[in-house]
């Protein structure tokens, strides 16, 4: 599973973290493992997309083009039931977060048993000091 800013960072041509996402997008195809994600996460990207428009990161021809290409991609997106919710409720909770938006992928990943990547600093340590060993940091492999 992955966040929205490693969507943005493999969509984005000038992230310099790009080379590092594809790479990993690759390794993951070749080992036949699934992108999963809450149905959050394509909201996330797509407002991503449209905020690099409007900051003139990118263009909105640009924008539009990537957004295409990320509508193509196969990703397992989950929807949010009440189960997942209140697990979710539940790890904001544990890692002090005033709404629950990063954690509703800490709970699809703990519900599905595997590893969540992320970009966000932050998010990895209050999750890793909470006890989600499953979280990965884009960086520290």
């Amino acid at each position: 599973m992955i966040d929205a800013n490693l969507a943005l960072y493999a969509l984005d041509p000038s992230a310099p973290q790009q080379t590092q996402v594809l790479a990993l997008f690759a390794q993951w195809r070749d080992e036949g493992r699934a992108l999963l994600a809450p149905c959050l996460w394509s909201l996330e990207v797509a407002s991503g997309l449209r905020k690099m428009a409007s900051a003139g990161i990118l263009t909105s021809e640009e924008a539009q083009t990537l957004l295409d290409l990320f509508l193509t991609w196969e990703v397992k997106v989950y929807g949010n039931d009440g189960e997942l919710l209140q697990s979710a409720y539940a790890w904001a909770e544990r890692i002090g977060h005033r709404v629950i938006y990063d954690s509703l992928y800490l709970a699809l990943a703990e519900r599905q048993g595997g590893e969540f990547w992320t970009g966000d600093k932050r998010l990895y340590n209050s999750a890793r000091q909470a006890g989600a060993d499953f979280v990965r940091l884009l960086g520290n492999r």
